[in-house]
């Protein structure tokens, strides 16, 4: 893992969040990997194939393992209790070069029988 900085951009339900982030971001060949830091939380971007796990530790917890085109279980986590949290990815697409990430996902939060459309933007690129 080398040091990186993170531009995130987020959409849910319209509302669109940018941030800005120092990371650590691994570019390997068939394998990426990105952790970052939120105000209360740790978050870790698997990238591997067609499919993408994220990873949030912190105020509540969530993972989420997505695969392009398919329904799949996460599992999300608030106050000592947890539980499951339907997803459907849209879209997992990324482009990595030697030091930097494009990444673009696109997918549903399904909970309780209502969905919540998520779209995510991320480019990383090396610290010099």
């Amino acid at each position: 893992m080398k040091s990186c900085r993170l531009t995130i951009t987020t959409v849910a339900d319209g509302r669109e969040n940018s941030i800005v982030r120092d990371g650590e971001m691994d570019l390997s060949v068939g394998k990426v990997s990105v952790v970052y830091r939120e105000e209360n939380a740790s978050v870790r971007i698997l990238l591997q194939g067609e499919g993408a796990t994220v990873e949030r530790i912190g105020d509540y917890s969530l993972r989420l393992n997505l695969r392009r085109g398919e329904f799949s279980t996460g599992e999300i986590g608030l106050g000592g209790s947890s539980g499951g949290i339907e997803t459907y990815a849209h879209k997992i697409d990324y482009a990595a070069t030697e030091n930097s990430l494009l990444l673009s996902m696109h997918y549903d939060l399904i909970i309780s029988g209502e969905t919540q459309k998520i779209k995510l933007r991320l480019l990383g690129r090396y610290k010099d």
